[in-house]
C-alpha cells in the first residue's frame, strides 16, 4: 500500500523535471537557439565578393553534411568548434584555387549582428552564437546564413536565404516547423 504514494512522487517528479527541461530547451530566445555563419570578404572589390561567395559555398557544403545527426544548438556549436581546422583548410583550399593566398581565420563565439532580414524571413538584432570567417583583412561585405538549424537555403547571390523567389529557395510546412523560436516572417507589404 505504501508504494503507491511513493509511485505517483516519482511520476510526479519526473514530469516536473521533463517539463523544466522542456521548457528550457524549447523556450530559449532566437539568439540562443541558432548557430550563424559569418563570413568576411578581404574588400569590397568585385573579385574578394566572388571570392567570399565560394568561400561561402564551400563551408555550408561541408556543414550541411556536418550537421546532418545534430539534434540541437548546443551539440552544433560543439561539433563547429572541433571542425575549425577543416572549415579553415576547406576555405584555404577555395581561396587558393581561385590563385590568391589570403589567410583565413576561423572563430566560433558570440558576436554581434545587425537585424538581417532575408525576403520575408527576419532575424532581430543581437548577439548571436556564430562560426566566423575571416579572409585576409576582413575589410569587404560579409555574409551570413543560420548553419543550425539549417536555414542556409543559399542561392549563389549575397542575399543568403530569400523566400521571394521560389527558385532560389522552396520552404515546406516541415521547413517552417525548423525556424526558430523568435524569427518571424514579414508578411507581403510589410515594412
Amino acid at each position: 500500500m505504501k508504494r503507491k504514494p511513493v509511485i505517483g512522487i516519482i511520476i510526479i517528479t519526473v514530469m516536473i523535471l521533463f517539463t523544466g527541461y522542456f521548457l528550457e530547451y524549447y523556450q530559449q530566445p532566437l539568439n540562443k537557439s541558432v548557430l550563424r555563419l559569418h563570413v568576411v570578404a578581404n574588400s569590397d572589390n568585385t573579385e574578394d565578393q566572388l571570392l567570399k561567395l565560394a568561400v561561402k559555398d564551400d563551408i555550408v557544403n561541408l556543414m550541411k553534411k556536418e550537421f546532418q545527426k545534430t539534434s540541437d544548438v548546443n551539440m552544433a556549436k560543439s561539433q563547429a568548434i572541433k571542425l575549425i581546422p577543416i572549415i579553415e583548410k576547406t576555405a584555404r583550399e577555395e581561396i587558393r584555387s581561385q590563385g590568391y593566398d589570403y589567410p583565413v581565420k576561423v572563430s566560433v563565439g558570440e558576436y554581434a549582428f545587425p537585424t538581417k532580414s532575408y525576403g520575408n524571413f527576419v532575424l532581430p538584432q543581437g548577439d548571436y552564437q556564430a562560426v566566423k570567417v575571416i579572409i585576409g583583412e576582413g575589410e569587404g561585405r560579409n555574409w551570413w546564413c543560420v548553419l543550425f538549424p539549417p536555414l542556409c537555403l543559399v542561392s549563389s547571390s549575397d542575399q543568403g536565404l530569400c523566400l521571394d523567389n521560389p527558385q532560389e529557395a522552396r520552404v515546406t510546412l516541415k521547413c517552417l516547423e525548423l525556424l526558430p523560436k523568435g524569427a518571424r516572417l514579414k508578411l507581403q507589404g510589410e515594412e
